[in-house]
């Protein structure tokens, strides 16, 4: 919005003439408020609402409320009379426009604090309204000695007019003249130096630097200035024969001070010279004879005057020597030098341990407080000797006197039975006085045997533990394959000599390529090839098996041969076959052909029959190309039994022939497998 502003002049005129001419009996202090036009009709029942202003368009009513400035605006009514008509916005302070009468209008900015007032007047210095640019306006009151001077500026310490609260102000920041920066008449205390004063803290601490009397601090003012080193201060009293010395040091003995009046008690003091068997002791009492303490002169003092107690009455030696048996003395012979008669040069009673050597006391010698039972010179002034009874350190290692032996734990010589010396001494089996533990006798004396931690002769180790899975066993014997116990870090696992599904013969944990047959595998050849016979997977591959298999072509072995056992031949390996056999070994794939006939016989033969006691037939049926290779069991005939031993056996259809995988017989011989057309 633009401010509006009138000619002072002009609105000066207007107001005036509004004075002279106003019929409403309006006042020059209240603006004059147009009346409606009379054509302007409402309806009578709708009131209007005063002091709230709505937008020009509809209609503005400035209403007389008594103060510069008010506006209302009255709502505009319609009714269904087509003659009703709209009342046209009338002027007023507040508007936003300059009206007659008015020197400013700012509209809804009008008001306290603004440059333009409630009433349309200029906020100006002196009307008691703070109005823009100024700090303070308490109207015609504004002035010196106000809070608030003629400019409208606030009155502060330091302004050169002396304002409310201030005892003087002279204009400027020197804080030691006649008038403070704080605007106060200068005076001791107000913790500013003035000319008259030699110090002021602000306070009436009389302890500090400065006193209450604003002068700096002095031994002698009677007031103790701790910072100034000062325990006590007298005044006038100080003295250094006193309590508080000229140096306002509290008295005490040793400051060189001899401190008698006042209450003290001192007899002397010599300062740093005070002290034990000086002249003046460090209670600052004098040293004389009778106060145990030998002073200057005395050669002695036992704190009496009592004489025959060592000491004299005028604090001198009474002494062992002089014929004269003195307090503490059992003898006095004058010290004659003879240290074995009754009484030594010490005037004491002779004895042991006095360091005195009396053979006439028996002593064998005396090395008085360096006798000891442990060396040379006993407590009971001996020698030290072997059996005795007494350690004689770095000579002895043990003395168990009478109880020495050569069987016991001290030797008769005073040493240690130890195992090695050649004596078998207690906790000993035997001691054959060598450090050898390949004898009879092992270097800690015990005898000879498995598990003593010595390898003896007849044993392959020996660790002395009782633990079966290191590279020695609890019988001496060393860690192999087939032992039965695992060897840790060297096999997987041992199942002694009998090796299964849970261990092959070499201690290594069963797997496929091992080339060992275990349960669930069909094969075995030892590697992870395909092709040969033997998939990677153990499975038999029946192609490669009918390729080549070994041939049984004896004609002996044909069921239809029986010479009533005058041949005899057995399929097992390692047995001594008293003529030719076409089995050669176990777990191979066979294939009966030629004289021996094509397949096995699926019926019981007589016995003796195929060249052999007990012969052996299939039980079941043959497999069929398609049904791969099946297991069967072959039995073995004898004595009324047809199937008196039994074992399982491969089979495999190579289309014109069949296959056999024949391990061991089931029994040591004479058994055989058969053959037939």
């Amino acid at each position: 919005m633009t401010r509006m502003r009138r000619n002072p002049a002009s609105a000066l005129a207007l107001c005036l003439a509004a004075a002279c001419g106003d019929s409403s009996g309006g006042t020059g202090d209240t603006p004059t408020t147009v009346p409606p036009p009379a054509t302007s009709t409402t309806e009578p029942d709708v009131p209007t609402e005063p002091d709230v202003p709505t937008e020009p368009s509809t209609g503005t009513t400035h209403a007389d409320t008594g103060t510069h400035g008010a506006t209302s605006h009255g709502d505009t009514s319609t009714t269904d009379d087509p003659t009703a008509t709209t009342e046209p916005p009338q002027p007023g302070c507040g508007d936003g426009n300059l009206d007659d009468g008015e020197a400013c209008d700012d509209g809804p900015n009008n008001g306290p604090g603004q440059a333009c007032k409630s009433d349309c007047t200029d906020n100006e210095c002196g009307d008691g309204d703070i109005g823009p640019g100024e700090t303070c306006d308490n109207g015609a009151d504004n002035g010196p000695g106000d809070a608030c001077k003629l400019d409208c500026a606030a009155n502060v310490c330091g302004d050169g007019e002396v304002g409310p609260g201030e005892g003087c102000d002279d204009g400027n920041t020197n804080d030691n003249d006649e008038c403070t920066n704080k605007c106060a008449l200068a005076t001791c205390g107000d913790g500013s130096v003035a000319p008259t004063e030699q110090c002021d803290d602000g306070n009436t601490d009389n302890t500090d630097d400065c006193t209450d009397a604003c002068t700096s601090p002095a031994c002698g003012d009677e007031h103790v200035q701790e910072g100034s080193g000062e325990t006590c201060d007298a005044g006038p009293a100080n003295s250094d024969h006193a309590s508080c010395t000229t140096m306002c040091l509290a008295a005490t003995c040793g400051d060189g001070f001899i401190w008698n009046q006042d209450g003290g008690l001192e007899q002397c003091d010599e300062g740093e010279g005070n002290g034990t068997g000086l002249p003046c002791k460090g209670d600052c009492t004098l040293n004389v004879c009778g106060d145990a303490d030998p002073g200057p002169g005395e050669g002695c003092d036992d704190g009496n005057t009592t004489p025959g107690d060592g000491c004299s009455a005028t604090c001198q030696p009474e002494q062992c020597g002089n014929s004269v048996l003195d307090p503490g003395e059992t003898c006095d012979d004058g010290a004659n030098g003879n240290q074995d008669d009754d009484c030594t040069d010490l005037c004491q009673a002779p004895g042991c341990g006095d360091g005195f050597f009396q053979p006439s006391k028996g002593e064998q010698c005396d090395d008085a407080m360096n006798n000891s039972n442990s060396g040379a010179c006993t407590l009971q002034c001996k020698q030290a000797a072997c059996g005795d009874g007494l350690v004689w350190a770095n000579h002895e290692q043990c003395d168990d006197g009478p109880n020495n032996s050569n069987t016991s734990a001290c030797k008769a010589d005073c040493t240690d039975n130890v195992c090695g010396d050649g004596h078998v001494g207690p906790g000993e089996v035997c001691d054959d006085g060598n450090q050898s533990n390949e004898d009879s006798c092992t270097n800690v004396c015990k005898q000879a045997t498995c598990g003593d931690g010595f390898k003896q002769p007849g044993e392959q180790c020996d660790d002395g533990n009782q633990t079966q899975t290191d590279a020695c066993l609890v019988n001496c014997k060393s860690a192999s394959c087939g032992d039965g116990f695992t060897h840790i870090g060297v096999e997987e696992c041992d199942n002694g000599q009998f090796p299964g599904d849970t261990c092959t013969p070499v201690c290594k944990l069963p797997k496929c390529g091992d080339g060992y047959v275990q349960s669930g595998e069909q094969c075995d050849d030892g590697n992870m090839s395909n092709g040969d016979g033997c998939t990677a997977t153990c499975k038999l591959e029946v192609a490669a098996l009918c390729q080549s298999p070994t041939l049984l072509s004896l004609a002996n072995r044909n069921v239809n041969f029986n010479d009533a056992g005058a041949t005899i031949r057995c399929d097992l390996q390692g047995w001594n076959n008293p003529g030719p056999n076409d089995w050669v070994a176990p777990n191979l794939w066979y294939r009966f052909t030629g004289a021996a006939g094509t397949r096995m016989p699926t019926a019981p033969p007589p016995i003796y029959s195929c060249g052999t006691q007990a012969p052996g037939w299939m039980q079941g049926a043959y497999p069929t190309v398609q049904d791969g290779i099946v297991q069967r069991t072959v039995c073995y005939s004898w004595v009324g039994n047809q199937c008196n031993w039994s074992n399982q056996i491969q089979v495999a259809n190579c289309g014109d022939f069949y296959i056999f995988q024949l391990p061991n017989v089931a029994a040591n011989c004479w058994l055989r497998y058969c053959g037939a057309n």
